[in-house]
């Protein structure tokens, strides 16, 4: 039996891929430029081992849908609600002033005009599956800068609708007049409508049958069906396959299903995305570098210098941060996939021969090529211009005299959830963010909000990290992260950090720089995972609250190795005897609401003091024997664990045991009215 061309193609690809995507990890380098080596060396312009090519590409293109897919997934639409800014003012100013500063020089240079549009409109758009992938890849997708970058890519995909309808009018060959036009936008208009349709009013039902009398395979095979079809509508009215996909994937975000929906998807991303990056490889002639190299490395240094400056002015202006601003040119300076898509077009309809094709195309390859390094040297850079400047670029109107307890930077959820109960506590904080509209949001509602940089020590300064207690860090930017640790445990000593972070390993270096307390979701996620199953066991709670302390004061060593039986004992016995203040809760359908202190015998029974009890606001300190408990009332008492859990249970009518050397007498009666 013949095996088939593609099949071979496809083991040539992977066998030959993998290695060297393992060496570039190896050598810390991206795994995206790898596949882009492979790709240009097994292409036919190199060594011709494909032959398959437009098959490969065929599933290349699967590939980017699919991407889209996932992204338009974990998205939602609330959130692309809220980067209306970075869509409406980034991504339109960023795609028609590159069409017309790149169209401008292309006519200095004397190309005929529309050739000069339609290199315009190629050096517009940028790589969604190159900058999503390698954000991704370094946990920076809700980062300021990647949520920037979101919202430009965002656009620019949407553009690639008109773009694909002015290609053929820039030939003369496009619909006649207005009304070929509008019946070109009705379809896009249609296709739209009816991926938003069927995704949100059929596909949780056809899911809910698929889930009931289905199998996981069904399912599976259900997803790749509906992003497919998704993209098949629209590509069937002339439109970009990922388009479909992005939107299918945006509402059925919104589904209950959407979550379980990404990790079926995740290992056919992978896969297709790898193909694609390969086959943009292929598509590179390296002989016209030999042939050229002057004029490409001209053509790449002016696009990178063009582009990136205007992305960094556009983003400057939107997010007065200079740092973001950089990361943001160095994501989005390359071009991107749709503009093979308007090359082919352009191509077919002769607005670009031969020649420029490929000057376009090893352009192209070689800034995507590029993008995974300047990512990784863009944080470095923004650092060494942060610490050149003196930077004044965070003001925001002058803070507050009175400096504040806490400083929370970030007003995401965290930073909003903490704001709020430090609001209802009565302690004095500031919030430090570098959204303009949560800021001006914010501000209207009475929070004390200032816009800046957490990263840079003019933003701390600005926000009172050197009077503050506790600096909360609850942004989901890595390196803005580390860097203001460091910044401020050199300049506030005396502050207390707590850094929240999304993976266990930043934990290490972020208590190395200088943090106090680091918060892994995912590891908190585990720990309020297994509190729960022992509650659920009926394990008492000052047991959990030991267990949970022990992986917390041992820096989460027991959930990431194996135990040391020994120390855990030794860290056991050093809890339970330290003495504590808790807050305690008196339900409203208490047992001990309406009885005093004396009358509980509170102090003999549970062994712990009350040292004071707050009561719709009011504070009542060291109450005595005679002091009436209401519901809702607050006791902060003092103990130890035993003490203090035996405390709970009388508030709550739990039945309570005796510890080592307490004595617990009977409860009082219940009083009778």
């Amino acid at each position: 039996m013949e095996h088939s061309p593609l099949v071979v193609d496809l083991l040539i690809l992977f066998a030959v891929s993998i290695p060297a995507a393992l060496v570039f990890r190896r050598l810390r380098l991206p795994s995206i430029a790898g596949f882009l080596v492979v790709g240009a060396l097994l292409g036919p312009h190199a060594l011709g081992w494909i032959e398959a090519r437009s098959a490969v590409e065929q599933m290349a293109e699967i590939g980017v849908a699919l991407l889209l897919f996932t992204v338009g997934l974990e998205f939602s639409l609330p959130r692309l609600l809220l980067l209306r800014r970075e869509i409406l003012v980034g991504g339109a100013g960023q795609v028609s002033l590159t069409i017309g500063i790149v169209a401008v020089l292309a006519l200095a240079a004397g190309l005929p005009w529309r050739t000069a549009v339609v290199f315009g409109c190629l050096a517009s758009l940028s790589s969604t599956a190159l900058v999503l992938r390698t954000l991704t890849d370094r946990r920076e997708i809700d980062s300021p800068h990647g949520q920037l970058s979101m919202g430009i890519l965002l656009f620019q995909d949407l553009a690639v609708i008109p773009l694909m309808l002015a290609i053929p009018l820039l030939a003369g060959q496009g619909p006649p007049g207005v009304g070929g036009i509008l019946l070109v936008v009705g379809k896009a208009v249609f296709a739209v409508a009816a991926v938003l349709l069927l995704a949100r009013y059929g596909f949780s039902r056809l899911a809910y049958l698929v889930v009931r009398h289905g199998g996981r395979e069904i399912f599976t095979l259900f997803i790749v069906l509906g992003a497919l079809g998704a993209a098949s509508l629209t590509h069937a009215l002339g439109l970009p396959l990922a388009l479909g996909a992005f939107v299918a994937g945006l509402v059925i975000s919104e589904s209950e299903y959407s979550h379980h929906v990404v990790s079926e998807i995740l290992p056919f991303r992978d896969v297709f995305n790898a193909l694609f990056f390969l086959s943009v490889g292929m598509l590179l002639d390296a002989s016209i570098l030999a042939r050229e190299p002057a004029l490409v490395g001209g053509l790449v240094l002016g696009l990178v210098v063009v582009k990136g400056a205007l992305i960094f002015f556009l983003a400057r202006r939107l997010t007065r941060s200079g740092r973001v601003a950089l990361l943001g040119a160095a994501a989005l300076f390359q071009i991107g996939e749709f503009s093979f898509v308007l090359a082919s077009q352009s191509s077919a309809l002769g607005l670009l021969g031969e020649t420029e094709i490929q000057r376009f195309l090893a352009v192209a390859v070689l800034t995507m090529a590029l993008t995974p390094f300047a990512m990784q040297l863009a944080p470095a850079l923004a650092a060494r211009r942060e610490g050149a400047t003196t930077g004044t670029e965070t003001a925001a109107g002058e803070p507050a005299k009175q400096g504040p307890t806490v400083v929370i930077a970030g007003y995401g959820l965290n930073g909003r959830n903490l704001a709020r109960v430090l609001t209802a506590s009565g302690i004095p904080f500031r919030v430090l963010d570098m959204n303009p509209e949560a800021v001006r949001s914010a501000g209207a509602d009475g929070v004390p909000i200032v816009f800046g940089d957490v990263s840079r020590l003019d933003g701390l300064e600005h926000a009172g990290v050197r009077d503050a207690k506790v600096l909360v860090l609850a942004i989901s930017d890595p390196y803005a992260t580390k860097r203001a640790v460091a910044l401020a445990r050199r300049h506030a000593p005396a502050v207390q950090i707590v850094v929240r972070t999304r993976t266990m390993p930043e934990t290490d270096e972020l208590l190395r720089l200088g943090a106090n307390q680091v918060i892994p979701e995912e590891f908190e996620t585990s720990v309020e995972i297994f509190s729960r199953v022992l509650r659920l066991l009926h394990v008492p709670r000052g047991t959990i609250s030991v267990q949970a302390e022990l992986i917390r004061r041992e820096g989460y060593q027991m959930l990431r190795a194996p135990v040391d039986p020994g120390r855990s004992l030794e860290v056991v016995r050093q809890i339970l005897a330290e003495t504590l203040v808790e807050t305690l809760f008196v339900p409203p359908d208490s047992p001990v609401a309406g009885r005093t202190l004396g009358e509980l015998d509170f102090r003999a029974r549970t062994g712990t003091l009350v040292l004071s009890v707050a009561r719709h606001g009011e504070a009542f300190q060291t109450p005595g024997h005679d002091f009436r408990l209401d519901p809702g009332d607050f006791l902060v008492v003092t103990g130890d664990h035993a003490q203090i859990e035996r405390a709970r249970a009388v508030l709550h009518g739990e039945s309570i045991e005796a510890g080592p050397g307490v004595e617990v007498p009977a409860a009082p009666p219940s009083k009778v009215d």
